[in-house]
């Protein structure tokens, strides 16, 4: 990915983890436990990743907080480093970069003028109200409609990677995972090129070292408080589509 990506934090300090944890309640780890080095040579770190998830959330205990545009998009640019290890079968990242340079453009152009971006929701009511929706295929509430629904496989696919038994590969795992999700959404060409790539995904070994970094015991109470997050943000986002009918969008 490009280093020069907007707004990009500096997550290679611990210490936003700390904060986050005391200002979000849901959080069940200790404030004070000592932080480890957990980056990988990607750079994927899953306090980092936690970090700017939990930033995307402005009121955490509210079921349809509002959400920041740009923490969103920065959230999905730390989760790319994670999903680029697992092969370009099974994950278009060049697609997903490309979705957000698109919602990014959003954000720049709301730089120059009036804020109607920096809110999903309230861009989406911004492009409704205006009727760029159907004017426009490249608007903002249809870019980020492909960006939620790859959001969904994303968290299941995490949660099952604890949650499955170990007798279960990881192959086994994603396509699970692919067909109560994404599947839906594809043709029949793309689902069979996918399960394709799920073949040749790591162990489920291999992907614990690639997310925990030999610290699995430190870090699971972070992980399961991280999908919990994400799949909150996803929530909040279905609704919003659903209250709209625009889950979908073509």
């Amino acid at each position: 990915m490009n280093n020069s990506a907007h707004n990009e934090l500096d997550c290679t300090h611990s210490g936003s983890f700390s904060n986050k944890m005391r200002e979000n309640p849901s959080a069940d780890t200790n404030q004070g436990q000592n932080k480890t080095n957990t980056s990988s040579s990607s750079g994927f770190n899953v306090y980092c990743v936690y970090d700017k998830f939990a930033a995307t959330l402005r009121e955490p205990n509210n079921p349809k907080s509002p959400i920041g545009t740009q923490d969103y998009i920065d959230s999905y640019r730390e989760l790319i480093k994670f999903l680029d290890q697992l092969g370009y079968m099974f994950f278009d990242k060049n697609d997903v970069i490309d979705k957000l340079k698109v919602l990014q453009s959003f954000i720049d152009k709301d730089r120059k003028s009036e804020s109607h971006f920096d809110i999903i929701q309230k861009a989406v009511d911004y492009e409704t109200e205006h009727n760029f929706i159907k004017a426009n295929p490249d608007n903002f509430t249809r870019t980020l409609l492909r960006l939620h629904r790859a959001l969904i496989f994303i968290v299941e696919f995490l949660r099952s990677l604890i949650d499955r038994p170990l007798s279960e590969s990881t192959t086994t795992i994603a396509i699970h995972c692919y067909e109560t999700t994404l599947y839906h959404h594809h043709s029949f060409l793309v689902r069979q090129s996918v399960k394709m790539g799920f073949l040749l995904l790591p162990s489920r070994r291999q992907l614990d070292d690639i997310i925990f970094h030999g610290h699995k015991s430190e870090l699971l109470d972070q992980y399961k408080t991280f999908i919990k997050i994400i799949k909150q943000i996803y929530d909040t986002i279905e609704t919003l589509y659903a209250e709209n009918n625009y889950l979908q969008l073509p």
